[in-house]
């Protein structure tokens, strides 16, 4: 059965009191947060024992291009402390096919590393990965064929893959075991790029692609929303896990 975790929403930072976000989403159903830097800050270890005392855990840490190619052994050490095996790159772009390849060499040659030390790099795709194409090729497409399946997965945001009207759980079926996270987005309105709202409240078809998530035996899936619409944070956190937990299919 699958279990909710979220992503952004709260600010993490030591100074909000991270502990009382945790708690208080723990409560509701939720059991993980994405991008877990903030247990560096203070004894880590004692961080871990409050997160797991709460029955929650952290699933991923974040990165750019530019940590890829220039900090990953850094990443790797802070990935082994905080005992997650994840690592999230959360944005690339290019403007021609060339480029486009050289993006995804930069992507393998990491990934190989990070998997050699038995991490997984998960690339997290917006919209235009899907919409822009090179000598007839989508970029999503060439990022995956010219990395090795070992070496690069998916964060699959399937709010963004919906937003250009890709049939989602047929994607996440294809890539089955490639994809390591998913971030259940909805919006409201396809033309309308920040048109983001509560998931089941929006045009994207979140219970079918629930049904291909629990299909592929995915363990978690992550809540996220950019910007609250009508409902403040809190109502908006809860009622997209109800409307997880509704399903069936989301402890």
């Amino acid at each position: 059965m699958l279990k909710a975790a979220l992503i952004g929403f709260y600010n993490m930072h030591r100074n909000n009191n991270p502990w009382e976000i945790i708690k208080k989403l723990s409560d509701w159903g939720y059991r993980a947060v994405e991008n877990g830097g903030f247990l560096l800050h203070g004894d880590v270890n004692e961080n871990l024992q409050k997160m797991a005392d709460m029955n929650f855990t952290t699933l991923s840490l974040a990165t750019d291009m530019n940590g890829l190619q220039n900090n990953l052994d850094d990443i790797m050490q802070k990935m082994q402390t905080i005992k997650v095996n994840k690592l999230c790159c959360y944005w690339s772009d290019a403007q021609s096919f060339d480029e486009a390849v050289s993006n995804a060499k930069i992507f393998d040659k990491a990934g190989e590393i990070l998997s050699k030390n038995n991490f997984f790099l998960c690339y997290h795709n917006h919209d235009h990965e899907f919409k822009k194409s090179f000598n007839g090729v989508r970029y999503f497409d060439i990022l995956m064929t010219e990395t090795s399946p070992e070496n690069v997965y998916l964060n699959l945001d399937v709010g963004w893959a919906s937003f250009v009207i890709e049939n989602v759980p047929e994607l996440v079926r294809r890539f089955n075991k490639r994809i390591k996270i998913m971030h259940f987005k909805d919006f409201y309105d396809f033309n309308i790029h920040e048109s983001f709202t509560a998931l089941s409240t929006g045009k994207v078809k979140i219970q079918d692609i629930l049904v291909a998530a629990n299909d592929i035996g995915m363990d978690y899936i992550t809540v996220e929303q950019d910007t609250v619409r009508n409902l403040n944070t809190d109502d908006t956190v809860l009622l997209s896990y109800l409307t997880l937990k509704e399903s069936g299919l989301v402890e």
